[in-house]
C-alpha cells in the first residue's frame, strides 16, 4: 500500500516539471518572437519622404517600381538595375539609348497618377518600394495613403517638379544607397537650372519669342503655360501662346485653328513619331504643320521655325515629363536665343548622356537624336 505521502511528493514533482516545461516553452517561444522582431529590424529603416511621411523601408532597396515616368526616369538615372517595370513601351529608337535589361522589363502603365496598373500586376513583381514622384500636396498625400493600405507595399513620395530636381536626387541617392551617383546628377541639375534663370532673367518682355507646344495627329492639342509638359518654355524664357486656364498642371486643351492663327507663334516644337513607344503619331507632325495651307501665314511656318523634340531615351520636354528635361534646357534655350543660351548643344549633349545614362555618343547618334531639332 503506497503511502498518501508519497502520493503527495510525486505529484507535487510531476506539477513542478510541468511548470518548468510550460516555462521553457514559453521563453522559447518569446525568443523566437524577439528574434523575428530583431531581424525585421535589422533589415528595415525609417524613413520621412519628402512629403513629410513616415515610412518603413527595406534597408536595402533592389526592387523598384515607379508608379509615374519622372521617378522611373530617375531611378534609371541613379541605377538601372534596380527597376523591374516600366511605364511604357520603348519605340526602336528609345531602345537604343537604354541598356538591354530595361527593354525586358514588363510594361505596367502608371498607378495612382493615370491608373493604368492592374494592382495584381504590381503585387506579382513584388516591388521593395514604389516611388511616387510629382506633385505634393494632401490631395496627392491622401490618394497615395490609400494605395498603400491597398498594396501593403510602401509608397515613397519624391518631389517631382523641375525645380527641385537636385533635393530629389539628394533624397534617391540616401534611399538607395546610391550617394555619390545622385550628388553628382543633382549637382548638374542644379547649375544647369541656376544658369537658365540668370540667362532667362535678362531677356527683356518685349523680346520673349511666341512659343507653341503642339501635340496629337492634328498639332491642335497643346498645354498651358504654366503646365508641367510645356514649362521648359517659361524657364529658358520664351512665351507660351496658350493662354488657357485649366483644371489640373497635368491637363491638355485643344484648339480651334482660328485660335493658332489668331495666337500667331514665331517657333513651333513638336514631338517625334518615336516618342513615349511611338505614340508621336503616325507621321510627322512637324511635316504636317509646315505643309497644311491653313497654317501658311504662321510666322513659324513662314520662317521654318518648326522643330521636333528630341526623345530618346527619354523626351527632353515632356510627354513624359522628366529629368531628361535638365537637358531639354540647353536645347531649348539655344534654338530660342541662341546668342544668350550660347551652347555647343551637341558637346553637351554629349556629355549628359555620359554622365545620365552612361551611354557613349557617335557623330551619327547625335545626327539621329537631332534630327529637325537645329537651327540650320
Amino acid at each position: 500500500m503506497v503511502k498518501k505521502g508519497f502520493k503527495h511528493k510525486t505529484l507535487a514533482m510531476v506539477l513542478s516539471l510541468l511548470l518548468i516545461v510550460t516555462a521553457l516553452a514559453g521563453c522559447s517561444g518569446a525568443e523566437k518572437v524577439s528574434n523575428s522582431n530583431a531581424e525585421k529590424e535589422s533589415t528595415t529603416i525609417t524613413i520621412t519622404d519628402m512629403s513629410g511621411r513616415e515610412l518603413i523601408v527595406p534597408k536595402e532597396i533592389t526592387k523598384i517600381y515607379s508608379a509615374v515616368p519622372i521617378g522611373t526616369v530617375m531611378v534609371y538615372t541613379i541605377n538601372p538595375h534596380k527597376l523591374v517595370a516600366k511605364n511604357f513601351k520603348l519605340s526602336e529608337l528609345e531602345k537604343k539609348y537604354t541598356i538591354k535589361e530595361h527593354h525586358d522589363l514588363p510594361v505596367l502603365g502608371t498607378y495612382i497618377m493615370g491608373d493604368t496598373a492592374n494592382e495584381e500586376d504590381i503585387l506579382k513583381i513584388a516591388p521593395d518600394i514604389i516611388i511616387y514622384a510629382g506633385i505634393i500636396n494632401d490631395s496627392w498625400k491622401s490618394k497615395v495613403e490609400e494605395a498603400q493600405n491597398r498594396l501593403g507595399i510602401p509608397i515613397v513620395m519624391v518631389d517631382g517638379n523641375l525645380k527641385n530636381a537636385p533635393a530629389a536626387y539628394e533624397f534617391m541617392g540616401k534611399l538607395l544607397g546610391e550617394e555619390e551617383k545622385a550628388k553628382e546628377l543633382g549637382e548638374y541639375c542644379k547649375n544647369t537650372l541656376n544658369e537658365a534663370e540668370k540667362i532667362a532673367g535678362k531677356i527683356p518682355e518685349d523680346s520673349r519669342l511666341r512659343v507653341y507646344y503642339a501635340c496629337g495627329e492634328d498639332g491642335l492639342m497643346t498645354y498651358a503655360a504654366g503646365n508641367i509638359h510645356s514649362e521648359l518654355i517659361e524657364i529658358v524664357g520664351g512665351r507660351n501662346i496658350a493662354d488657357i486656364k485649366v483644371g489640373s498642371p497635368y491637363q491638355s486643351s485643344r484648339l480651334s485653328m482660328e485660335q493658332l492663327i489668331k495666337w500667331d507663334p514665331q517657333l513651333v516644337v513638336s514631338n517625334k513619331v518615336e516618342a513615349r513607344g511611338g505614340e508621336g503619331g503616325s507621321s510627322s507632325l512637324r511635316s504636317k504643320i509646315l505643309e497644311n495651307s491653313s497654317l501658311n501665314n504662321l510666322e513659324a511656318v513662314k520662317n521654318k521655325q518648326v522643330y521636333e523634340i528630341p526623345c530618346a531615351p527619354f523626351s527632353w520636354f515632356g510627354q513624359p515629363p522628366s529629368v531628361a528635361r535638365i537637358l531639354g534646357i540647353k536645347w531649348l534655350g539655344n534654338l530660342l536665343y541662341p546668342e544668350e543660351f550660347n551652347f555647343d548643344i551637341k558637346q553637351e549633349t554629349k556629355e549628359f548622356y555620359k554622365l545620365f545614362y552612361s551611354y557613349d555618343l557617335s557623330e551619327q547618334d547625335l545626327d539621329e537624336l537631332m534630327s529637325n531639332a537645329l537651327r540650320k
